[in-house]
């Protein structure tokens, strides 16, 4: 089997075999019928591939791949061919005399628009034909009330008929009017359809002209072309949906796949790569940090410093501190600032073919999906908020490969809302908030008689208590945590005396408390906060 692959060079001779192999340009290239079959969307970028059999030929040949995406970067071109066939040389050219071609949706777009723009112009006609009716009606009625001699009836029979036509053209004119005002916003919304697709009317294709020579039977080979397009990308997107309490989490992992490259994919294999050819596969290089105190320079007249100057001996003289800040100071470049991000390359083969027009929104794949154990449980900071939130925690995420993308949150067939996956958060839980529970009450209530301030000596002193119950009223026990917190002094004359917490774990430096507990069906539990805050009596400190 022999088989080559060429990647494209911008000067149309190839060293091969120990000899210059120049192209025949009198040779009129044989377009070949070729088609895509297979797609890999990258985060930004496609490589594309396609394929089609050699036409039965001897000898030196030349065949062309026509309308191609102008955009394709011609540095990405190979060509492949199987038995029989040798590759001998690919050019890459751009024909400005074919034009891509239009997908159906927008030819059909096209003609909707002018047909709207000639019934409009139709109606403007119509409106210009009343108005000139009209002034022609108006120009006879002087004229025969003032020289034609008519007869009182006849003269009042053509006003009668006058102010009937003149209704009736009016009339017509008004209703011009209000389908033209349809007609407007009809055209407006198929300009901003069409504003959705890049315009393909006047841009210019590629062609890749391949030269061969058959050195066998090629009846049973195929020559396969692939290019890479910058106007083409996938988004992650997500779905995570719940069935309850009891069950694991579903983990959804779906993308948009969307291209602008002015041809269609139909039916193509596609494959779906978290890499991105666009970010540098370079390595960077850490450059020394160097550390000085900063030169100061001194102004000085200017005959001095030239003075110095000319007296300084380049060689022998040592340079004063006054010369020495005014040297050129190249040991100490600015440190390089390097920022790298590394994301696991992972593909995703698509199993059925689809198709993604060029210029469309977009089509929604769904990639995989996960089944993610979840533990669930209760929160409230009823401080903040009288509601009682369901939370899932989820783990084992970080190993799936994720891209960070958009999620939807489903809780019981419920759509709870929106959140964001990042994988820069991996080796941590990912929390989830599936929504308020009326099921699961939460009260906060102040203690009698702790608000009054009571003074000892030079100092004035505030008490405060907080009654917090949990109760559960489901049908299952429950895991809750109620969040609450005490003050944190920042200034020395004020003191927080903490005197209850019912056991709460506590952040000294925040002052949060936290407690977390099960509750049983229809149990209830009881914490308590309270404290006490000393402060000078010359001065106010205000609690809640």
């Amino acid at each position: 089997m022999l088989t080559k692959i060429l990647p494209y060079a911008k000067k149309p001779i190839v060293i091969e075999r120990n000899f210059i192999f120049v192209n025949n340009t009198s040779q009129t290239p044989i377009p070949l019928d070729s088609r895509i079959t297979d797609v890999t969307v990258f985060l930004s970028g496609a490589q594309v591939y396609r394929k089609c059999p050699v036409p039965k030929t001897e000898g030196a040949q030349k065949f062309v791949f026509n309308k191609l995406p102008a955009s394709l970067l011609a540095q990405s071109i190979q060509v492949s061919a199987g038995n029989g066939v040798a590759i001998h040389s690919v050019e890459h050219s751009i024909d400005y005399l074919q034009k891509a071609d239009y997908t159906a949706e927008i030819v059909e777009l096209h003609a909707k628009l002018d047909a709207l723009e000639t019934e409009r112009k139709n109606e403007l006609t119509q409106i210009e034909l009343g108005e000139l009716e009209e002034k022609l009606f108006a120009e006879n009625m002087r004229l025969a009330g003032t020289e034609s001699g008519l007869k009182a009836q006849e003269l009042k029979a053509a006003v009668l008929f006058y102010n009937e036509r003149m209704a009736a053209i009016r009339e017509a004119s008004n209703a011009c009017g209000q389908k033209i005002k349809e007609l407007d916003l009809e055209i407006s919304a198929v300009q901003a359809q069409l504003g959705r697709y890049r315009e393909v009317r006047s841009e210019p294709v590629s062609k890749v002209v391949v030269n061969i020579v058959a050195e066998g039977d090629t009846s049973a080979s195929d020559i396969s072309l692939s290019y890479f397009v910058n106007s083409a990308s996938w988004v992650p997107s997500y779905d995570i949906r719940a069935k309850d309490i009891g069950s694991d989490i579903a983990f959804h992992y779906k993308a948009k796949v969307s291209q602008q490259t002015g041809e269609n994919w139909d039916n193509a294999r596609l494959c779906l790569s978290t890499g991105n050819p666009s970010i540098s596969g370079s390595c960077p290089k850490l450059e020394p940090w160097r550390l000085d105190f900063p030169r100061v320079f001194k102004e000085m007249p200017a005959r001095s410093m030239r003075s110095r100057m000319m007296d300084a001996a380049p060689a022998a003289a040592p340079l004063d501190m006054e010369t020495e800040a005014l040297a050129p100071f190249a040991a100490a470049p600015e440190p390089a600032v390097t920022a790298t991000q590394s994301i696991t390359s992972v593909e995703y083969n698509i199993t059925a073919p689809l198709s993604i027009a060029s210029g469309d929104e977009g089509q929604d794949v769904e990639i995989t999906v996960h089944s993610l154990p979840a533990k669930f449980s209760y929160r409230c900071i009823r401080k903040l908020d009288p509601e009682v939130y369901l939370l899932a925690s989820l783990s084992g995420w970080e190993h799936l490969n994720l891209v960070e993308g958009n999620a939807s949150v489903y809780f019981e067939n419920r759509y709870i809302g929106q959140t964001n996956v990042d994988p820069n958060r991996a080796g941590e839980d990912f929390d989830l908030s599936l929504g308020v529970d009326k099921a699961v009450i939460v009260t906060r209530t102040r203690g009698r008689n702790m608000t009054a301030k009571t003074i000892t000596g030079a100092n004035v002193k505030q008490t405060r208590q907080w009654t917090l119950v949990a109760k559960n009223l489901k049908t299952a026990p429950i895991d809750i945590e109620l969040i609450d917190q005490v003050p944190v002094s920042v200034n020395k004359q004020i003191t927080v005396d903490v005197a209850e917490i019912s056991g709460a774990e506590i952040d000294k430096d925040t002052g949060i408390l936290s407690w977390k507990f099960a509750l049983e069906p229809t149990e209830s539990k009881a914490v308590t906060v309270k404290y006490v805050v000393s402060n000078p009596k010359n001065t106010t400190v205000y609690l809640d």
